[in-house]
């Protein structure tokens, strides 16, 4: 992928946790790169629970405590050693400033690049053991902060599918499984951030889930690909080719041309041309 084409995963991946989440809406409140000071770093997602001591059952919620701390690194990014003294000083930053015990706070980092080096680091020069709690899911056993690692690809599938799916190099399968999930928890609006970022990092796997779709389902979402721009000017291109030669066919079986454009969604100047195109050619004796 050119650097100019590069997919920037961070708003995915708040609206990510959001969706993994989601059946703790009412418990929780998601903040968006919240600022510790002003013109100071900011956390990429603070997660704190409107009902305090609300029990989290979710895998990568059973860490939490009233006010956590996330940490995201896209699918080719490092998070080294200096990256995970920076997140525990929000930890401590924030407790300062919001006048909250670091007792009462966590830190995860969600990754897709495990960090083998920070955990040589800690394990070897720190005597910090950082061990496998559950699958992708691993805590750093000593700290002034509990915190875990998130491995994102290796997180299950029927736990964890949006934040194991937010990167690039998707399946057909794994995309249409993703988009039936997203449509059981939201609309397709205009803040689909998570969309746009899934389906214009993977848009041949985007295609592909259209045609494991029903045709009601499909068209749903062709009309979200239209409406954000997820496809490109080729693929739109291809498609309307496509509309055409089901508009020439159409013409030929003797079909009127407010029913194909009816049936295209192509406009009714497009079919008329196709049909003049058609009585222009010569008949075959």
């Amino acid at each position: 992928m050119d650097k100019k084409d590069k997919i920037y995963w961070h708003s995915a991946h708040h609206e990510a946790l959001q969706l993994e989440l989601y059946e703790y809406g009412d418990s929780l409140e998601f903040k968006k790169e919240h600022e510790l000071y002003k013109e100071a770093p900011r956390m990429d997602t603070l997660i704190i629970k409107k009902i305090k001591n609300v029990k989290i059952s979710k895998n990568i919620g059973k860490i939490f405590k009233n006010h956590n701390v996330v940490e995201y690194k896209s699918e080719n990014d490092s998070f080294t050693y200096w990256d995970y003294q920076k997140v525990i000083a929000y930890a401590f930053m924030y407790s300062s400033h919001e006048k909250v015990q670091m007792s009462d706070i966590t830190v995860s980092v969600s990754l897709t690049v495990y960090p083998r080096e920070l955990t040589k680091i800690l394990e070897d020069e720190q005597g910090i053991r950082v061990l496998e709690f559950s699958t992708g899911i691993y805590y750093v056993t000593v700290g002034a902060v509990p915190i875990q690692i998130l491995e994102s690809k290796k997180l299950p599938e029927d736990e964890n599918l949006f934040l194991r799916n937010l990167r690039s190099n998707l399946s057909g399968e794994d995309m249409m499984k993703t988009l039936q999930s997203y449509k059981e928890r939201k609309p397709l609006d205009d803040k689909n951030v998570f969309l746009d970022r899934l389906v214009k990092a993977n848009p041949d796997a985007f295609k592909e889930a259209m045609s494991m779709f029903t045709e009601d389902v499909k068209e749903i979402f062709l009309e979200g690909a239209e409406m954000h721009g997820w496809l490109t000017d080729r693929d739109k291109s291809k498609e309307i080719e496509r509309l055409k030669a089901v508009a020439k066919k159409l013409l030929l079986l003797g079909d009127s041309v407010e029913k194909i454009a009816d049936a295209t969604d192509l406009s009714i100047d497009t079919v008329l041309s196709i049909a003049n195109q058609l009585e222009e050619v010569p008949a075959v004796s």
